[in-house]
């Protein structure tokens, strides 16, 4: 239950184990099965030579268009604001900074980032799992 995310592909170019939680995987399951026989999880829905996957402004254009079309029952969000909200969590879980920053894939800061090199990769399970359960409580109300 580990997502190995390459340098290339990463936000610090280096590369980093990412804890899934059971939820995460059901979900990754069913894109598996609705992405039919795509080589993508998100396969682009038209013939595309640009992308085998949806574009990449794909998100941004839905979420304009539900502005647009006053489907969003708030003023102003974009898809920046998950992980905000994602990291505001932690903070309310207690998930001390450190393991919070890595669960974001950000580098450490000042002296800690130069000497701790731990993954934390328990730690950010343990995180991830509690932001799972509420993600499914929620869903359950």
């Amino acid at each position: 239950m580990l997502w190995h995310l390459p340098s290339g592909r990463s936000k610090t170019e280096v590369a980093i184990m990412i804890p899934l939680s059971q939820l995460a995987m059901k979900c990754l399951e069913e894109l598996k099965i609705r992405s039919v026989d795509s080589h993508y999880l998100f396969p682009n829905r038209r013939v595309s030579k640009r992308f085998g996957h949806i574009s990449p402004d794909t998100l941004n254009a839905a979420l304009k268009k539900m502005f647009d079309d006053g489907k969003m029952p708030v003023e102003h969000f974009t898809v920046h604001d998950l992980r905000r909200t994602f990291r505001s969590l932690l903070a309310r879980f207690v998930v001390p900074g450190h393991v919070a920053e890595r669960c974001l894939n950000l580098k450490l800061k000042g002296v800690e980032g130069i000497y701790d090199r731990y993954d934390y990769v328990d730690e950010r399970a343990n995180a991830l799992s509690q932001l799972s359960d509420l993600i499914i409580s929620a869903v359950e109300v």
